[in-house]
């Protein structure tokens, strides 16, 4: 029995995914949003429970891809397409949401043959693109930093927000992962640092927090990249 925990998690994963598609499409982006973050707590808790249960098995890897690519590839860009077909004026603009989908499909694909992906991420983790295009309409919706949003709502702004992220899923740019192979300070110095500053900022400004923390990350691996 135990051995099927993890698939049902990802299953949730995959449901989440679905239902947050059907919200986006039929207008209600918040709801759709927050089924992005309902997700990655399943694929979260899929993961954790098959090293828990040792219950690893290559369909429940491909499960969990498959999952994923719902939850963390179709959903993003079915809020990102509703999303700039409303403040954008050219009818062509929305369809840039189909590069989530598309770099999404081959981010997933290379980290299942992708031997060095172990303590660190080829390339922008689909959750965290995912979870960035999921705290856009969250923001807009909240208005709390109108400056921010006036930004957001611009021509282009939206469709550059959409292309830049989804183009560094399929770079071999190399980004941290929060992965503790020890504890000690000087080994996870630069983890340790990223989650107090996330942590400060996501404390004073909560999802606007968070926005920032995931641009921290972005901008962390583009450093590491240029003086590497």
């Amino acid at each position: 029995m135990k051995k099927h925990i993890p698939n049902c998690l990802s299953l949730l994963n995959l449901s989440s995914g679905a239902i947050g598609t059907l919200l986006a499409l039929n207008g209600h982006l918040i709801y759709a949003a927050y089924s992005i973050f309902v997700g990655a707590c399943f694929d979260f808790l899929d993961g954790f429970a098959a090293k828990l249960l040792r219950a690893q098995s290559s369909v429940g890897k491909q499960l969990d891809t498959l999952a994923d690519l719902i939850t963390f590839g179709m959903l993003p860009t079915a809020i990102c397409y509703m999303l700039i077909k409303t403040y954008e004026t050219c009818p062509y603009r929305p369809y840039c949401a189909l590069f989530i989908i598309i770099f999404s499909a081959l981010r997933l694909a290379k980290f299942n043959v992708d031997p060095r992906q172990v303590d660190q991420f080829i390339g922008l983790p689909t959750p965290a693109n995912a979870m960035l295009i999921a705290i856009l309409p969250i923001m807009v919706e909240r208005s709390v930093y109108p400056f921010l949003v006036h930004g957001l709502t611009q021509p282009m702004v939206l469709p550059l927000l959409t292309i830049l992220p989804s183009y560094l899923l399929v770079t071999n740019i190399p980004f941290i992962a929060l992965k503790f192979q020890g504890f000690s300070f000087q080994a996870n110095r630069a983890r340790y640092l990223l989650i107090v500053v996330c942590t400060v900022l996501i404390a004073t400004m909560h999802i606007e927090g968070l926005f920032y923390s995931l641009w921290l990350y972005i901008l962390h691996g583009l450093y590491k990249a240029k003086i590497g």
